[in-house]
């Protein structure tokens, strides 16, 4: 095994240590979900009412995207998301990489919903069995990104990201990144998401009802593209006309925020 892995698998394993072993971190973390889950309490009796008065299926499963937008357990995934493809936005080249990030997660969702409806009868028992260790993984999951986008380690797939302001995004190699990392994410269950999503939008009736799921990641989808829409005007304005000159400063931004985003993940998910 070449050196260079030893010692990230080294430097990892000390960084989970800190992270929960860290009162601090842990005391932030529990912050976090806590204003999450204040703005979810807020936004959902509104949603929901305007889901149930509406009553249309498609609409119904894009408003229960948004709402799912804001569950707690989406916090870390949907800042680190952001961190992510705001590079890009600052260049003007992030739709392509933000539709297939949502690409990526509607893949996971039609395929989560095919295996319960055609498989499982429609019933999933024991989620906590199936999403749990997912949820466990997650924290280091970002880490390891993270020091992927430091530059700490390259690894042996490409993950998409631009190697500067004047990348071409257009291109599969760098689609794959958002893409995987969309289908990911899509596994972040916890018991919010779980109840929204197969709770409430797979028991809806529709003709097209196989696309409900794609339906449903574009409304989670909705939140992060109006930030990245902000990033993209930004980016065009003057005051940040110089950022578009420091691709690799800001990829290393996005790294140490997917570090530090994902040792608050593995303080809070670890402890719970």
């Amino acid at each position: 095994m070449p050196r260079g892995y030893v010692g990230l698998g080294f430097a990892f394993l000390v960084l989970i240590g800190l992270a929960l072993g860290s009162g601090l971190l842990k005391e932030v973390s529990w912050e976090l979900y806590r204003v999450a889950n204040s703005l979810y309490a807020l936004l959902a009796p509104w949603v929901d009412g305007l889901r149930r008065e509406v009553g249309v299926p498609w609409l119904s499963a894009f408003l229960l995207g948004v709402l799912a937008a804001f569950a707690p357990c989406q916090i870390t995934t949907g800042a680190s998301a952001l961190a992510y493809l705001a590079p890009s936005a600052l260049e003007g080249r992030v739709w392509p990489r933000f539709l297939a990030f949502l690409l990526g997660k509607a893949f996971t969702y039609l395929a989560l919903a095919g295996v319960v409806l055609f498989f499982l009868g429609g019933v999933l028992d024991n989620p906590g069995a199936v999403f749990r260790p997912v949820r466990l993984a997650l924290g280091p999951f970002m880490v390891l990104v993270g020091l992927g986008l430091l530059g700490v380690v390259r690894w042996p797939l490409a993950w998409g990201v631009p190697e500067g302001v004047g990348a071409r995004v257009g291109t599969w190699g760098g689609l794959l990144g958002p893409l995987a990392l969309g289908g990911v994410y899509g596994l972040a269950f916890c018991p919010t998401l779980f109840w929204l999503f197969f709770g409430l939008l797979l028991p809806l009736a529709s003709p097209l009802g196989f696309l409900l799921p794609g339906v449903f990641a574009l409304g989670m989808g909705l939140p992060l593209g109006l930030l990245l829409l902000l990033f993209a005007r930004l980016g065009r304005g003057q005051a940040l006309k110089g950022m578009r000159h420091l691709g690799s400063a800001l990829l290393r931004g996005a790294g140490g925020v997917f570090v530090v985003l994902g040792l608050l993940d593995t303080v809070l998910y670890w402890n719970l």
